[in-house]
């Protein structure tokens, strides 16, 4: 479910983003794109490690990457790079925190002159954490100064701007991650017992999602797990190791997927054992086949069991309960798949930030 494309005045648009890899905030990113004039778009990406950008890069007129270090003395050049790009432009969405804090070394005179949207994926808390993330903090609070629109997916996240004063209550909005679905019927919860009950990971393979922990979380579990994995990064050859030292569970590694559907329908839930989290796209996406979501028991996980069926577990034990009564009972499975549906369809698509873009 998607707004309609709406229709622009000359203008020109530069997209700014940090990276591209191929996770949540990039597949929100190409679904809020479709509805903007790609003739009008520039696009530019600051730093090394890009990776799965085929689907944005055909919805710019223009695609640029600096190709900088991720550093100090990457983000000093990113900033003086990107001034020209914010020059010839109108109108500038920057999307994440580290775009922010490259913006936060241009000339707020020059930024003065741009309408600017902001958006944060992450708890602002916990991008902030440590003496080096309240630094930052200096400059990404500048770099969003004069912005119209700051947005995040989570009410959480937008109370944190508000309390750490970046942006303002004036500005600072929640949006929903637009997700684009699938025109087929979701289909059904399997039927009777699961002796192989199906979990589906999506995203970036890094530390932060968890995935390091899976071998202790399936040792725990005596039903035989069918783990897929779709994605790739930094743990993929720890999972692969993982994978065929495993007895009794099954994980299973494929790269990045533009359209998760047919996996979506595969699965039994959705799964996330990650360590901290703002509001990942996969959930949504799991939702709208009417899939629940199992996953660790962090803050921005129980903020949105609030609004759809989330399966939590702060340890290996509670991770084999919530698998054993999955596979046991169909009931179950076939009322997680109607809430997650009906929370699907409670989510308001209406785009701010194409809005805010538009002029």
């Amino acid at each position: 479910m998607m707004s309609r494309a709406v229709s622009f005045p000359s203008n020109s648009i530069l997209i700014i983003a940090p990276w591209l890899q191929g996770g949540g905030a990039q597949g929100a990113l190409v679904n809020l794109m479709t509805l903007l004039p790609k003739e009008q778009i520039t696009m530019v990406v600051l730093f090394k490690g890009n990776r799965n950008h085929h689907a944005i890069r055909a919805l710019v007129s223009s695609y640029t990457e600096l190709d900088f270090p991720k550093s100090i003395l990457g983000v000093w050049h990113a900033s003086r790079a990107l001034k020209k790009y914010i020059e010839k432009n109108n109108t500038i969405y920057s999307l994440m925190r580290a775009s922010h804090l490259v913006l936060g070394l241009i000339s707020p005179r020059i930024l003065a002159q741009k309408r600017l949207a902001a958006t944060f994926h992450q708890l602002p808390s916990q991008d902030s954490e440590g003496v080096k993330g309240k630094v930052e903090n200096i400059l990404v609070r500048r770099g969003v100064r004069g912005a119209g629109l700051i947005t995040a997916p989570s009410v959480r996240a937008i109370e944190e701007l508000n309390e750490q004063n970046i942006g303002s209550f004036e500005v600072n909005k929640v949006e929903q991650n637009l997700i684009s679905t699938s025109a087929s019927h979701p289909k059904p919860p399997r039927d009777g017992v699961l002796t192989q009950p199906r979990l589906l990971f999506a995203g970036r393979l890094t530390e932060q999602k968890g995935l390091d922990r899976l071998g202790e979380l399936l040792a725990e579990t005596k039903v035989h797990v069918h783990v897929r994995c779709l994605g790739d990064g930094k743990e993929r050859k720890r999972l692969h190791e993982l994978s065929e030292s495993i007895s009794g569970h099954t994980i299973e590694l494929f790269h990045h997927v533009e359209d998760i559907t047919e996996h979506l329908d595969w699965a039994d839930a959705v799964f996330l054992p990650s360590r901290w989290e703002l509001n990942p796209l996969v959930i949504w996406e799991g939702r709208a086949r009417g899939r629940a979501t199992v996953g660790s028991s962090i803050e921005a996980f129980k903020d949105l069991s609030k609004s759809g069926p989330m399966l939590l577990f702060s340890n290996a034990a509670e991770f084999a309960e919530i698998i054993q009564n999955i596979s046991e009972q169909s009931d179950l499975r076939n009322k997680l798949f109607h809430q997650a549906l009906d929370s699907y369809k409670r989510v308001n698509t209406r785009s701010l930030i194409v809005q805010y873009l538009a002029g």
